[in-house]
């Protein structure tokens, strides 16, 4: 399977998906920067961590790269998940 994603417009919501995420994997329209995970935020599931603050530094980061469309965002999200929350997002 081709690690494509194609590029869809803003609203990305009513894509057939089950698990109702905006990737599909196609021709590999969605242009990405080489952005350097150091630069990504990071969330471990960790109690004492503030999830309104890490989504909020998430954001910025995506606007500062030009990364506007929802399929841009979760490419990128996927790399800032850790530890606890990696381990619930995947199961």
């Amino acid at each position: 399977m081709e690690n494509n994603v194609e590029e869809m417009d803003g609203d990305d919501d009513n894509e057939e998906d089950p698990l109702r995420l905006p990737i599909q994997y196609t021709n590999g329209s969605v242009h990405m920067k080489n952005t350097p995970p150091s630069f990504l935020p990071k969330f471990h599931g960790l109690r004492l961590e503030d999830l309104k603050t890490f989504l909020f530094e998430f954001e910025i980061i995506c606007r500062s790269y030009g990364y506007l469309l929802k399929t841009q965002k979760w490419i990128l999200f996927l790399e800032t998940l850790k530890d606890r929350a990696l381990k619930w997002f995947i199961v």
